[in-house]
């Protein structure tokens, strides 16, 4: 009788097909020089935010309106190249927030 044990044995493994060769990397033509970034020269405070009355009453058709400006400006930057994809994505839903955020703020005050 066969031992269970014998039925699992492989008789012989078969050959693999041969590997095709990795292909060479290619040499950079050139590289651009990185960009000096300048100083912050201060900060300020920002006027005009929190204060009751400073953004007055915005309409959904309004905020959507704004909106809208948002996304034009930034595929505006990403058309020019000082954005890329992933950086519009970000600043445009960044400042989309923050205009949310302050709409709230000051709709939560106007209620005090």
């Amino acid at each position: 009788m066969g031992n269970k044990e014998d039925d699992k044995k492989v008789g012989a493994i078969g050959t693999s097909g041969a590997t095709k060769g990795v292909k060479a990397t290619e040499s950079l033509s050139e590289v651009d020089k990185v960009k000096g970034a300048s100083a912050v020269k201060g900060v300020s405070e920002v006027s005009g935010v929190g204060r009751s009355g400073a953004i007055g009453a915005v309409s959904i058709e309004q905020r959507d309106k704004l909106m809208a400006i948002v996304t034009e400006e930034a595929e505006k930057l990403a058309a020019q190249g000082v954005l890329s994809k992933s950086q519009r994505d970000v600043v445009e839903q960044a400042v989309k927030m923050a205009i949310d955020a302050s709409l709230i703020e000051a709709s939560e005050t106007r209620k005090r």
